[in-house]
């Protein structure tokens, strides 16, 4: 009884860990591994999956766990769970304990968990509700973490070109091209195989031979480029930003958690979003950017698009067996 009543809890585990891994992250490079101890679930970060070009600093890969830490919370309280965090500064890891709560939340966000996507494609331009808007800033509420949403376009404009430059400077990095060729699946037989990277479907793009689609993405203009940024952003309703208190891990995961909620929270309100992280991304193009929020040592790291549109294929993503590890 002892062992079927432990296989029966491990079972729990991995299905909370399968919540946890549907959340984003950078190129979807999925750059989380698992351990489970008894009652504890660890998150270690997967070091191979770095972005070296777009991300020196590993700041989206921490958001990126925090992202699927707040998965795992959320679901775990579904499951009857009361988890507690335990974000240590002297180790990359972060331990989840459980304890049996009697009985299951009645959390929505938990159905929103496999709903939620990148939409990355025109939206139709209409204004949020600002009850909603107000839904998303009550989501965001968590520490080291600040929210913006910009909806007035003199607010936005100057956003517009530090998007457009980001893209630019982007577009124009051999280095950065090459790092973002090597994480698009350009053929769904590839997707479906690596089960990671931007498939074509989700970017709204036809499955094309791998050597066809590198061949017309290194074709692509950093002008042109930044001219389908500023075309997607003149159709969205509003902008959000996520900003980190200081420059620390911490402040990474717990922006990441904040996000999720926000992301988990538009998608119950039928609201996409899609990325637009160039300006924060570029290292001197952050600073301008802090200059131009008022801001000093807070960080700027995550910049989106907000509005309505019709859904994307989601991404895809590696089964929960190869990323828990003993």
């Amino acid at each position: 009884m002892l062992s079927e009543n432990k296989s029966r809890a491990v079972t729990v585990m991995k299905d909370i860990i399968r919540y946890a891994i549907m959340a984003p992250s950078g190129h979807n490079t999925q750059p989380w591994l698992f351990s489970i101890d008894e009652n504890v679930i660890t998150i270690h970060p997967d070091y191979s999956k770095r972005l070296p070009v777009v991300d020196p600093d590993d700041h989206a890969l921490f958001i990126s766990l925090g992202c699927a830490l707040e998965n795992m919370v959320i679901a775990a309280r579904h499951y009857g769970f009361e988890p507690s965090v335990d974000l240590d500064p002297e180790s990359d890891e972060i331990k989840v304990a459980f304890t049996k709560n009697g009985g299951a939340d009645d959390n929505r966000l938990f159905e929103a968990i496999p709903q939620r996507q990148a939409a990355r494609r025109t939206y139709d331009g209409n204004p949020i509700p600002e009850k909603d808007l107000e839904a998303l800033r009550n989501a965001s509420v968590q520490d080291d973490v600040l929210f913006r949403i910009f909806k007035d376009p003199v607010e936005i404009e100057p956003l517009v070109e530090f998007v457009k430059e980001g893209n630019r400077l982007q577009f124009s990095n051999n280095a950065f091209v090459n790092e973002l060729i090597s994480w698009i699946r350009f053929k769904k037989s590839e997707a479906q195989r690596q089960g990671d990277g931007l498939n074509s479907a989700s970017m709204g793009a036809p499955s094309v031979p791998q050597w066809l689609g590198r061949l017309f993405l290194n074709m692509a203009s950093a002008e042109g480029e930044a001219k389908k940024c500023e075309k997607a952003i003149k159709s969205s309703s509003a902008l959000m930003m996520f900003i980190a208190e200081d420059n620390s891990k911490r402040a990474w995961i717990n922006l990441g958690r904040s996000f999720e909620r926000v992301a988990l929270t538009a998608t119950r309100l039928n609201i996409r979003h899609a990325h637009l992280n160039m300006p924060c991304e570029e290292q001197h193009l952050r600073k301008k950017l802090q200059n131009h929020l008022n801001l000093t040592r807070e960080q700027p790291l995550l910049l989106l698009r907000i509005g309505y549109a019709d859904p994307m294929p989601c991404s895809l993503r590696r089964p929960v067996e190869q990323v828990i590890i003993n």
